[in-house]
């Protein structure tokens, strides 16, 4: 992919299964700010009882599918990017 002056845009990816683990979820988005990097795949991102909402980082918009669905995967795409 080329931006458009031509140069290659690269973006920086973390990918993490958080095993239904809220405070993983917490420490991974962290992780990715001091990294810089542009988006996070997170599989498995919260338990059974969690709503949605509950994890939330001031530095992403989240991608977490069809509301009201249990998503199984959520994408956090860097605000800054």
């Amino acid at each position: 992919m080329a931006g458009h002056t031509g140069i290659p845009v690269l973006l920086k990816v973390l990918q993490h299964n958080c095993a239904r683990g809220g405070q993983v979820v917490e420490a991974v988005l962290e992780t990715a700010v001091r990294r810089g990097v542009d988006l996070v795949l997170i599989q498995e991102p919260r338990g059974e009882r969690e709503k949605d909402g509950t994890r939330l980082h001031p530095s992403f918009t989240f991608i977490k599918g069809e509301q009201g669905v249990t998503a199984k995967c959520w994408i956090a795409v860097n605000r800054a990017s």
